[in-house]
């Protein structure tokens, strides 16, 4: 263990261990800066320590304190020390392919191993000379991207309209004091802000707590001429151990064509893997005015069930919310290409 933490000072360490890197680092298809940029140290890729916050979201935590780099996320727990080779992942000891370092001020950690060690999926194109990094477990973006086609420009002229779903004075579900509206309106905005940093034209049928009718909802969608509509909802039923989610759509007799059905399985596919929770399936709903009235792909998605004490607990987390986010848009990005 003395082995271990005992480390080298960084003005001790051979500076020409590590180069400037010059690659880009793309994670969810979306562009990941660094202004501090990145480094090399035999050909592993480190980078900021917090852009891997950014990447991983709030529910990752990193200190560091003098020469200890310590690395919470889940159940994982990653330290490092700088200019140490060595990591205590967990209870075990390991050798590291590169040794974090301090650059321009900033922490730099190797990307591939800290990333799949938290569950990432990693992949370097030479081609474009990049590093890739799926969070959801979804690699089929990587080939896109590594042909050349940035999902900025794959997805260029694309609209996607959001759906908050309920407002104003229609509340939606109400468990205690946690309203339905306030929820679908939180994940919207975050989902808002992952689409249009990736070039997607966004329009959201409402941005505050305001009445907005069903069939001006769809006939928002229909106006822009949308290629996508998702309506953002959360769950309740009598039953208050029921928990999951589940992804509505309007039944549709033509399959030859991107059809709410299919675009219903892949927004379910992303909730389940993503917030790993009970998979209800895709229901039709020939019913209910949004989906009907909408002339795209449309699907309401109802990210849980606010009667269910515990999953309500998770539902108004930032951590949740941010995941539930992630999951559609994931989903979204995968139906624009379809």
């Amino acid at each position: 263990m003395i082995l271990f933490i005992g480390v080298l000072p960084v003005s001790g360490q051979n500076a020409a261990d590590y180069i400037q890197a010059d690659i880009n680092l793309i994670a969810d298809g979306q562009n990941v800066p660094a202004e501090e940029g990145f480094l090399s140290q035999n050909n592993v890729i480190l980078v900021p320590i917090h852009t891997l916050h950014s990447i991983f979201g709030p529910s990752f935590e990193w200190e560091f304190d003098g020469w200890k780099i310590s690395i919470l996320y889940g159940d994982k727990k990653l330290v490092m020390y700088t200019a140490n080779p060595n990591c205590l992942n967990g209870d075990k000891l390991v050798r590291l392919p590169a040794r974090p370092t301090v650059h321009n001020d900033a922490v730099m950690v190797p990307l591939r191993y800290v990333a799949e060690e938290l569950g990432a999926a990693v992949l370097w194109s030479q081609e474009i000379r990049s590093v890739m990094v799926s969070t959801t477990g979804e690699t089929e973006w990587f080939s896109e991207i590594s042909r050349g086609k940035t999902m900025r420009s794959v997805h260029k002229n694309k609209t996607v309209v959001i759906d908050p779903g309920h407002g104003g004075s229609n509340p939606g579900a109400v468990y205690g004091n946690v309203e339905e509206k306030s929820l679908n309106l939180k994940v919207s905005k975050i989902l808002k802000d992952k689409l249009t940093a990736s070039g997607v034209a966004v329009y959201m049928t409402r941005t505050d707590d305001r009445d907005v009718g069903l069939y001006e909802r769809a006939e928002i969608a229909n106006k822009l001429n949308a290629d996508l509509f998702v309506s953002v909802h959360h769950n309740a039923s009598p039953n208050t151990s029921a928990q999951g989610v589940m992804t509505l759509y309007y039944p549709s007799t033509d399959d030859s064509v991107f059809s709410g059905r299919k675009f219903a399985q892949i927004v379910q596919k992303h909730l389940v893997n993503t917030l790993k929770t009970r998979d209800w399936g895709i229901i039709p709903r020939p019913e209910l005015v949004v989906l009907r009235q909408t002339r795209m792909p449309a699907v309401i998605a109802e990210l849980g069930y606010m009667t269910n004490k515990a999953e309500l607990q998770r539902l108004v987390t930032d951590d949740f919310q941010e995941k539930a986010a992630q999951a559609l848009y994931t989903a979204i990005m995968e139906a624009l290409q379809q």
